[in-house]
């Protein structure tokens, strides 16, 4: 199989996965350094929420390929399911530049706080949110 077509189609698999999983849609930011030899690629994995429209970090990795690194992402996201060293948190926010000022919720799957605000708030300014977290009880 030709490494493009592995490529689509690790893609697809993580794409039904997370839709399956939460209704989200997802997007693949592919990143090249070509100073690392080791891992010259880094994947950033993004979910957009169909409500609200907002944009999290949902997972990075880095590899030696595109397809070294989508077979890492669906191996993170498949254990994902089953660990339990995961928690589920709910985020209350508030984008300050939004002229309604409308909260939104969104749900992450983490170990801890500090790992919620680090992908809430990937590539965002701090300063633009108000935001609660709760971690949710146990089921």
């Amino acid at each position: 199989m030709r490494k493009k077509d592995q490529r689509f189609d690790l893609e697809g698999e993580i794409v039904t996965l997370v839709f399956d999983d939460n209704r989200n849609t997802v997007h693949f930011d592919y990143h090249v350094d070509i100073d690392d030899v080791d891992y010259s690629i880094r994947l950033d994995l993004y979910t957009r929420n169909a409500r609200s429209g907002a944009v999290f970090l949902l997972h990075q990795t880095r590899g030696t390929s595109s397809v070294d690194v989508l077979q890492k992402m669906l191996d993170y996201l498949r254990k994902l399911r089953l660990s339990d060293l995961k928690y589920s948190y709910t985020v209350k926010w508030v984008d300050r530049n939004d002229p309604s000022k409308s909260e939104h919720v969104s749900y992450f799957y983490e170990g801890s706080e500090s790992e919620v605000r680090q992908k809430f708030f990937y590539n965002k300014r701090e300063e633009d949110y108000l935001i609660t977290i709760e971690k949710n009880p146990l089921s």
